[in-house]
């Protein structure tokens, strides 16, 4: 019996991008494209005040959950398989948390 290779989803421009099809894809393309929208609201508050700690806070995890996600998108993109998804997805959200933690942290020291 053959094995069969693994599905890769492949963007077509007369069809809908299937990779929203997936409950983590979708997740991951809203949470993209909210931490956008609020980075447009942080960046012009952070410009009036930048002393304000929890702008900068705001800032600096929307710029990384933003950047991560879009990462794991170049990364299906580039035609990583379709059980990708969610590893890539957590793994977006848990190097963000991560970095966060790590950046603010240290900025106590």
């Amino acid at each position: 019996m053959k094995a069969s290779p693994p599905r890769v989803l492949r963007r077509e421009w007369t069809t809908a991008e299937g990779w929203r099809g997936t409950r983590a894809g979708m997740w991951a393309w809203l949470i993209q494209r909210a931490a956008a929208i609020a980075l447009l609201f942080v960046v012009a508050l952070h410009l009036v005040n930048p002393f304000r700690r929890g702008l900068q806070a705001a800032l600096l995890a929307l710029v990384l959950v933003h950047a991560l996600l879009g990462v794991r998108a170049l990364l299906l993109d580039f035609g990583l398989p379709l059980r990708w998804h969610r590893a890539l997805f957590v793994l977006a959200l848990l190097v963000s948390g991560g970095l966060f933690a790590i950046v603010w942290l240290w900025r106590w020291y």
